[in-house]
């Protein structure tokens, strides 16, 4: 597919992508945090998942469609129709802080909010004397 230049954050590392060439997929960074935005028309918000795996995480859609089969007389299948759409890309989260991901999914178009890791800066703090 193409890639909007938004994409060449090191967040993002690789897309395999079958049956669905039209999916278009963003990804901004927004300062704080990175937001990916991904068009997947058809799916229901059940056969999209995320999944987080250590420093990876995996978006993937599957969409299966199946009309009903009707057997003529002599036992050939006069309408059998099956496709499968299937979507998946995965992320370098490795600066991600994965405890504050959230995910919507409205309108066809999936947000996924993934902040980034604050960096842990020391506390410094003066000492009174009692």
């Amino acid at each position: 597919g193409d890639w909007s230049s938004t994409c060449a954050l090191p967040i993002f590392f690789g897309e395999k992508s079958t049956a669905m060439s039209s999916c278009k997929t963003d990804i901004r960074d927004t300062g704080d945090s990175y937001v990916l935005e991904a068009e997947l028309p058809g799916f229901q918000k059940d056969e999209i998942k995320i999944s987080v795996e250590s420093d990876t995480l995996t978006l993937s859609a599957v969409h299966k469609e199946k009309t009903e089969e009707e057997k003529a007389k002599d036992g050939t299948y006069l309408r059998r129709e099956r496709s499968t759409s299937s979507y998946e890309q995965k992320l370098d989260i490795s600066n991600v802080d994965t405890s504050k991901l959230h995910a919507v999914y409205e309108n066809g178009v999936l947000t996924l909010t993934m902040p980034k890791k604050q960096p842990a800066t020391p506390v410094s703090r003066q000492l009174e004397i009692h």
